[in-house]
């Protein structure tokens, strides 16, 4: 169900012409009919062609500029509003602006009141009209003369809407996406939001959530046109009663959507490109609100470079906005009071660096027209490592194609690619400071790396030029070697703890270079029993073996005498065989384990 959205110059006949084509009075309030003029967006419908159509109704007058811009964001099709006897006029153009620089290109214009104008006045102000339109969104749309007071023209302009309508394109996104236009209690069915249904679908029981407060709900009753649904689609101009949401914690300009499904930013890279009728680059030191949906946000402005004929920037806003890639908006100086450029959302969490940013943009502008599943692997590539909740959030619902699974975590397959890389690096600068060591722990790298260990994981089958083993990395093929001096401090170890018999120095008597110590543990060439002892395998065996002459039962004396060893080299033995369960402890004695 597409929506249309009227544009153009105060007292122009828009809400008159929306009356004429609906049968209803988009205007509202009570200070609207008495004073003739539209304050707030008005809504209303209408079957065109084959289909129903909802149309939103905008101020004209300057005051009311934010009231225009909320309602612009939900725009299919503009319907901009000329009138015939008195031209094109101010907001005519600041209007034109805004759909241009939000780029809707589906439209037509209505030259209105062509019962106050002769022939030759209604071709004069159709050239003008088309003069104007050159150059933007809507050059080349349908012009169509009117008179909502007389019904002339009026069967035309139907037509010509029908046709436009008909040329759109089906492209809605399936997230659900409902900027909120107007919040108010109503009994029976909760707090009320209304606005337009831009993406997804809704149906009654849903949970929702309302962003950027995070406030939670569930939808009690739905309506469209005035007709309650059970569920509504893309499209729709709606109305939501939820259950459990506190109205005083809504605002217009706040979003509707699914819990979980959106996950807001508040330093946002874009590019834009200045209204027509500016003719000199935005100062970061202005103040801007940037109006996206319905909302107005304040926010900074930082530019960066250019790329093409659009300004690479950064928007930082004062507090986080559920935006995606693709999104569009207008800026609007708060000091002049002016739409002043209008832009697209390319990544919504900006990089720190300008050079980053314009990275950025190279490699995801070319994708923001593309499906959600290839903008999110284009944001992949970029990111190089991301949630897939946060890939979809950002992308309007899209999942790579490709990527590399990481816990809870997806990786490019580039980013890998590069991590193992370096990885490789890292691995073999640890061999040359660690010769004897036979490889990195996994934890050491992980952290050389600044990845978690599932990350860790999932590179290194991207290199056959690492293996794991345990819980070590090593490169392919590596073996720790002796060598010839560490050869030959072996052999004085092994020939001192020969000569010394059971009753073997302590290693810190011993004065063995760590590294070699735990090179020869390792390699099973020593066997340490405790914090200060190691034996020979030879030794250890032999204390074994001396066990089976023991009773069935017997105490650290008996094993003692049987032995030769004193009470410090016995009470270690047996607790390290213990450990290994060659024997159990009862007590003060033990046995052998068959």
């Amino acid at each position: 169900m597409p929506v249309v959205g009227t544009g153009g110059h105060v007292d122009h006949g828009k809400s008159t012409l929306v009356q004429a084509l609906t049968g209803r009075d988009p205007d509202r309030w009570r200070e609207e009919k008495e004073r003739g003029l539209t304050i707030d967006l008005g809504f209303a419908w209408a079957r065109i062609g084959d289909q129903e159509v909802s149309f939103v109704d905008v101020p004209g007058h300057e005051r009311f500029m934010k009231n225009m811009l909320a309602g612009s964001g939900g725009f299919d099709v503009a319907l901009l509003v000329v009138a015939a006897d008195e031209g094109w006029m101010p907001q005519s153009e600041e209007h034109l602006a805004v759909l241009d620089l939000l780029e809707i290109r589906h439209g037509l214009v209505a030259l209105t009141k062509t019962d106050r104008a002769d022939a030759d006045l209604i071709e004069l102000a159709t050239l003008e009209v088309e003069e104007r339109l050159s150059g933007t969104s809507l050059e080349g749309c349908p012009i169509v003369g009117v008179s909502a007071v007389s019904g002339d023209g009026l069967e035309d302009l139907r037509a010509a809407l029908a046709g436009v309508i008909a040329a759109m394109p089906a492209n809605r996104s399936n997230r659900t996406r409902l900027w909120i236009d107007r919040v108010f209690p109503m009994a029976g069915a909760g707090t009320v939001v209304t606005g337009t249904l831009v993406g997804g679908s809704i149906a009654v029981g849903d949970d929702v959530e309302v962003l950027p407060g995070a406030v939670t709900g569930r939808v009690r009753s739905l309506q469209a046109h005035e007709a309650e649904r059970d569920r509504i689609e893309a499209g729709t101009r709606t109305a939501a009663g939820v259950a459990g949401l506190d109205r005083r914690k809504v605002a217009r300009g706040w979003m509707l959507g699914r819990p979980g499904e959106w996950v807001p930013s508040d330093r946002f890279l874009v590019t834009f490109r200045s209204a027509r009728y500016v003719d000199r680059p935005l100062s970061r030191r202005g103040a801007y609100q940037m109006h996206l949906g319905s909302g107005a946000w304040p926010v900074r402005l930082f530019s960066v470079g250019e790329v093409d004929d659009r300004t690479v920037g950064v928007l930082r806003a004062g507090q986080p906005v559920p935006v995606r890639m693709g999104d569009r908006f207008v800026l609007r100086d708060v000091g002049r009071r002016l739409i002043v450029a209008g832009g697209q959302i390319v990544e919504p969490v900006a990089p720190r660096k300008g050079r980053d940013a314009r990275r950025a943009v190279a490699a995801l502008r070319p994708v923001l027209r593309e499906d959600p599943d290839r903008r999110a692997g284009a944001l992949l590539g970029w990111r190089g490592v991301e949630t897939p909740e946060v890939l979809a959030a950002h992308s309007g619902g899209g999942r790579p194609d490709r990527g590399v699974v990481a816990g809870r975590s997806l990786l490019s397959e580039d980013h890998a690619g590069r991590l193992v890389r370096r990885a490789r690096t890292i691995v073999a600068r640890f061999h040359e400071d660690n010769p004897l060591r036979p490889g990195m722990p996994n934890a050491s790298l992980a952290s050389a790396l600044r990845v978690g260990i599932d990350t860790l994981a999932a590179v290194l089958p991207f290199d056959d030029r690492l293996g794991q083993r345990e819980s070590v990395v090593a490169l392919a093929g590596f073996l720790p070697e002796l060598d010839r001096s560490e050869e030959e401090e072996w052999e004085r170890i092994r020939t001192d703890l020969e000569s010394a018999g059971p009753m073997v120095p302590r290693l810190k008597e011993m004065e063995i270079d760590p590294e070699l110590l735990h090179a020869l543990l390792r390699e099973g060439r020593l066997v340490r029993v405790s914090e200060e002892l190691a034996y020979l395998p030879g030794q250890v065996d032999a204390l074994v073996a001396r066990l089976a002459d023991l009773p069935e039962r017997f105490t650290v004396a008996e094993f003692r005498d049987s032995t030769g060893l004193t009470r410090k080299y016995a009470v270690p033995f047996l607790e390290w065989a213990d450990r290994r369960g060659i024997t159990t402890r009862y007590g003060n004695e033990r046995s052998v384990n068959p």
